[in-house]
């Protein structure tokens, strides 16, 4: 799996990230605590392979209701 990983390219594990994000943050039962559902997407994208979760754009976040979350990167 790890060299399967290896071979997918960042741009598709930080849009895989973001999808993530953005599919959870829908679920109401899940997304009530926004900082546990970003530990969780964190940890998603650290089983990726990445060393920092990946920067979302700004007007992203703020769409999703994620502004100022701990743990998030904006760009």
């Amino acid at each position: 799996v790890q060299k399967g990983l290896s071979q997918v390219e960042i741009t598709n594990k930080e849009a895989a990230y973001q999808a993530w994000l953005g599919y959870y943050k829908s679920q109401k039962k899940i997304a009530r605590d926004t900082t546990r559902l970003v530990e969780l997407a964190n940890e998603f994208s650290r089983s990726m392979g990445l060393s920092t979760p990946p920067a979302i754009p700004r007007n992203v976040l703020n769409k999703m209701g994620l502004k100022n979350v701990p743990g998030l990167r904006a760009k």
